[in-house]
């Protein structure tokens, strides 16, 4: 059996076979980074978009957010924490029970034409 690999190898037709085999696969390998390389600028540019998307997006949601917080009757005074992360000023607001939310619903659609203008 070893010898019948030993033949295989050394037959007259196995180098310009072998090297055939060989351009193959180095063109398949190219095709493949190419394809690589493509994919990737492609990923790349659709990654800096949803990047722009969310920034733009957490921007509006900052600004309705603060919105809702200088609407509200008497704010500072009442404790409405103004510096901190956005989920911490939400949840205070959302805890100031059902007028923050009424405020909001009346400034939203003056909110919304503002915000598309920045647009």
């Amino acid at each position: 059996m070893f010898r019948r690999l030993i033949d295989a190898f050394t037959h007259p037709v196995a180098g310009p076979l072998g090297f055939g085999l060989a351009l193959i696969m180095c063109a398949l390998l190219v095709a493949t980074a190419v394809t690589a390389a493509r994919t990737e600028a492609l990923l790349r540019a659709r990654i800096g978009q949803l990047a722009r998307q969310d920034a733009h997006e957490g921007a509006l949601l900052h600004a309705r957010l603060a919105a809702c917080e200088s609407a509200l009757p008497g704010a500072s005074g009442q404790g409405l924490e103004v510096a901190g992360d956005v989920a911490t000023r939400a949840q205070q607001l959302a805890s100031r029970g059902p007028a923050g939310f009424d405020v909001c619903a009346r400034m939203e659609s003056a909110d919304r034409a503002v915000l598309e203008s920045l647009r």
